[in-house]
């Protein structure tokens, strides 16, 4: 071949990567650079391995805007980073949407667009207003009487497995004298309490190891997955290699946790009663019984359906209970003030209750402030452009992916001036109140988690529970570091014992 030849086709390849490097459509926002095989996913994970989400602030500072685009995969991606763009796509139906071809998160749900957080549409609308109608009726959306009483019967319980000795083989795994593994600790009233909703019942504390197999396979499966789809969203093939890119863990963790799920409602269903609603699942019980075009509803989406809200439930309370702990004991300030606060409002007599919240300002506004410098779903659940539309200016093609970086706007210098410190006092004002929350831990409209109301109450009676019980102490050479966390949908800390002294 002439030098000439070998030059043109030099020249030819060159210009063929520069194009597939630099393309994507017209007038959309800037572009994270591709490369062949994977497009921009290989460069989040050169800028960041572990937490590849954290490239992105990266990429704003270098292309000068807080939205940005890329390619993960095949699939042209935007990623919102900024308060006002966030705000926007949450509260547009446009973005509504959700990527429902992915096949591995298929493969959970038997193969099919099942459950509520990976799909969209028609059926979405539809699980999401039966849902959400019928879940308030148990305590999610709306404080229950009910619900409450049984929950400080679970805190009661929780308060003498801690101050006493352990009876149980695995009590005695999590707890051993003063010493409690965390969130391990957390997992039998944290599962327990969204049982409840969901089934009508509790475990008693000989099945304690039910819910706590519940909230260990939960996070199994948050952390088997990458907050932007991963290696295997980018090449399907990739599940091939078992759990090299977390697939088996993915399956795993899933599949546990509704195969339980199969296993109770079975009973459920020989026990219901048409005068009597244990919990979310007889109404839904109810409906497929007395329906005959169902469509949307069956026994296979009930399943889903429950496991897509309860596995939040049973990783992100405990996770994000163990952040706090962790920050206070790096700020003893903060927890000697909070302890402070709640002797002067609850007392030692008694525990306290959910209407004890609107007196214990700081330890909300310290609740909201680890919920925001740990964003514990840093990109959330990935949305879906549902047609061609405008935002922050750029055009966005029908069916883009939309990125929402929480953790970026959790972050942002613009929005609160000094991101990285830990300081709850920017969530009072100079009275004592609580100033605006401009936080989105849960998200925003549509989409926004159904739990919300239900997660903030169980998180705050905890802690006051161990905040007025005990004083907390790292134990030699265990994970301590603010810094030993694990990546997944959401980011955990690593399990570590901690020292329990009652005060």
């Amino acid at each position: 071949m002439s030098p000439f030849l070998i030059v043109i086709l030099t020249l030819l390849v060159a210009y063929k990567l520069y194009k597939f490097a630099y393309d994507q459509p017209p007038n959309t926002p800037p572009g994270i650079t591709r490369i062949p095989i994977g497009g921009s996913y290989w460069m989040l994970l050169w800028g960041n391995y572990k937490f590849p989400y954290l490239t992105i602030n990266y990429y704003t500072k270098k292309l000068k805007s807080k939205i940005l685009s890329c390619y993960m995969g095949d699939f042209f991606t935007i990623i919102v980073n900024d308060y006002k763009s966030i705000k926007e796509v949450l509260s547009r139906e446009e973005f509504d949407g959700r990527v429902t071809t992915a096949q591995f998160i298929k493969d959970r749900a038997f193969g099919k667009e099942l459950g509520m957080f990976f799909i969209d549409g028609q059926k979405w609308q539809e699980q999401r207003r039966f849902a959400l109608r019928h879940m308030r009726d148990f305590g999610f959306g709306r404080r229950q009487n009910k619900l409450e009483s049984e929950i400080m019967d679970e805190m009661i319980l929780f308060l003498d497995i801690l101050k006493n000795e352990p009876i149980y083989d695995g009590e005695k795994e999590i707890l051993k004298g003063n010493l409690a593994l965390f969130p391990d600790i957390l997992y039998a009233s944290a599962g327990n309490n969204i049982w409840n909703v969901m089934f009508g019942h509790r475990f008693d504390r000989s099945e304690h190891d039910i819910p706590r197999l519940l909230c260990r396979s939960s996070l199994l499966f948050q952390r088997a997955n990458d907050p932007t789809g991963g290696a295997i969203l980018q090449l399907p093939i990739l599940k091939y290699f078992g759990n090299m890119f977390g697939y088996a863990n993915h399956i795993k963790g899933s599949t546990t946790f509704s195969n339980i799920i199969k296993k109770y409602l079975e009973y459920q269903k020989t026990t219901i009663s048409e005068n009597e609603d244990r919990g979310f699942i007889d109404r839904y019980l109810k409906k497929l019984n007395g329906d005959d075009e169902l469509n949307n509803f069956t026994e296979e989406q009930l399943i889903i359906l429950l496991t897509d809200i309860m596995i939040p439930a049973c990783s992100a309370q405990p996770s994000m209970i163990t952040h706090v702990i962790k920050y206070l004991m790096h700020h003893p300030r903060v927890m000697e003030k909070i302890q402070n606060e709640i002797d002067n409002v609850v007392g030692t007599g008694r525990l306290a209750t959910w209407e004890d919240r609107k007196n214990l300002l700081y330890l909300e506004a310290t609740i909201r402030e680890t919920m925001r410098i740990e964003t514990l779903a840093p990109l959330g659940v990935t949305h879906k452009c549902l047609k061609k539309i405008t935002l922050g200016g750029y055009e966005i093609p029908v069916n883009t992916p939309i990125y929402i970086n929480l953790a970026a706007m959790h972050h942002d210098p613009d929005l609160w001036g000094d991101p990285e410190i830990f300081r709850p006092e920017r969530f009072l004002k100079e009275d004592g109140q609580l100033a605006k929350d401009v936080t989105l831990p849960f998200g925003f409209g549509h989409r926004v988690c159904a739990g919300e109301t239900y997660s903030r109450y169980n998180l705050f009676g905890t802690l006051v529970l161990l905040l007025q019980n005990f004083n907390f102490f790292f134990v030699e050479g265990e994970p301590s570091s603010l810094e030993d966390k694990l990546p997944g949908l959401i980011v955990s800390p690593k399990e570590l014992w901690i020292r329990l002294e009652s005060r």
